[in-house]
């Protein structure tokens, strides 16, 4: 495949409806998009037959390497689109959970279009001053009491317009929630593994 990358949210069937949605990870049901990850043997071969490679293959460019297309085609895309699931716009407040390689893409994403404040939620030093490169502004550890209190004190009790999960559980919802601004949106791209519901709290006006 050298000269190509796959693209990790486009391994679909590019004419189902949901890729033409623009859910291509949900291709023909639920998380089923992901035809090479878990419906497709031999992608380390040396040779691979690739579905709609029209879609699911981008041409490199000749100074970009296959070691850095690796990263291209995963971590890039991913969190990429949880900015674009978030809908951040030119001037908002983001909360950015989790800053592993997907996390910190988001950052990038958010950045790039335009966030006013990117508020980051981790704890190891060489991601946070990676964080601190791609734009992020603020920082939060989980480990110093629940996120949602964190962030409200922040921002004055205000919250934040858009919130990317980018790390965590099921649990990681709850205080995504409760500093959402009326209206804000959630941006989720974090892979959720294992539970069978997830928390969606109902802020009442004491």
């Amino acid at each position: 495949m050298k000269g190509y990358a796959m693209l990790k949210i486009g391994e679909s069937g590019w004419n189902s409806l949901e890729a033409q949605a623009g859910f291509s990870m949900h291709s023909g049901g639920m998380l089923a998009g992901w035809k090479f990850s878990n419906f497709k043997d031999g992608v380390f071969s040396e040779f691979f037959h690739v579905n709609d490679a029209d879609g699911n293959l981008a041409l490199l460019p000749d100074n970009i390497n296959t070691v850095d297309a690796c990263m291209l085609s995963d971590m890039v895309p991913t969190g990429f689109h949880g900015v674009e699931l978030a809908d951040v716009q030119f001037g908002d407040v983001v909360l950015v959970i989790g800053i592993g390689p997907v996390g910190l893409m988001s950052v990038a994403g958010a950045n790039l279009r335009g966030a006013s404040r990117i508020i980051a939620v981790g704890t190891r030093p060489v991601c946070v001053e990676a964080a601190k490169g791609y734009g992020a502004t603020d920082f939060i550890s989980y480990k110093n009491g629940p996120i949602d209190e964190q962030v409200m004190k922040m921002t004055d009790g205000k919250g934040v317009d858009k919130v990317i999960i980018a790390g965590g559980g099921v649990e990681t919802f709850s205080p995504a929630v409760k500093c959402l601004k009326p209206g804000g949106k959630i941006g989720n791209v974090n892979y959720l593994g294992s539970g069978e519901n997830i928390d969606i709290p109902l802020n009442k006006v004491s």
